[in-house]
């Protein structure tokens, strides 16, 4: 486990020091607060951030997410650093409710790597990708030549994300 020891801080490019927090809060409770806002600016499937009051109703409904006693006003006090040492349970159901994993809050690593696929997410959101890959899947079905044009683009794009995509080789020329 990768989790910083106690009076890390992480600032918002994902390094960290041992240095107290401005209005001295203490640094564990900072760095929460810091991938809280994160989850309510980047998991948003209203199309809007969600209100305090939604997330403690949603753990709530949940029921078997952990801390199901979270009120509003403990809810806002780990959102604006006041609050160092929050329980597992409270972790778990926060985790739970925002679907990313419970190290998330803990671990460095983890929480690089879940801030990073949230980011992908909202990028590929915001450029309507998903408009453009049905589109090709649709143009796929149409040729047994388009559905290996659309595989080939798919296999090359996640050799690309996991870094094992050595060359700039070019797919097929589509020929009609």
């Amino acid at each position: 486990m990768t989790a910083r020891g106690k009076g890390a801080v992480e600032h918002s490019d994902g390094t960290a020091d041992t240095s107290a927090s401005p209005d001295g809060q203490p640094a564990e409770a900072q760095r929460l607060a810091v991938r809280l806002e994160y989850l309510f600016a980047h998991v948003q499937p209203l199309g809007r951030r969600f209100t305090l009051q939604e997330v403690v109703d949603g753990i709530r409904e949940d029921g078997g997410a952990g801390d199901t006693t979270l009120s509003v006003g403990r809810l806002s006090m780990l959102a604006n650093g006041k609050v160092p040492n929050p329980t597992i349970g409270t972790l778990r159901a926060l985790a739970r409710f925002f679907g990313v994993p419970t190290a998330y809050f803990v671990d460095d690593d983890v929480a690089t790597q879940t801030m990073a696929q949230l980011g992908l997410l909202n990028a590929i959101r915001a450029n309507d990708v998903r408009s453009v890959a049905l589109r090709a899947a649709t143009v796929a079905t149409s040729s047994a030549h388009g559905l290996d044009l659309v595989r080939t683009l798919v296999e090359r794009a996640a050799r690309v994300a996991d870094g094992t995509d050595g060359g700039a080789r070019r797919p097929p020329e589509a020929s009609g």
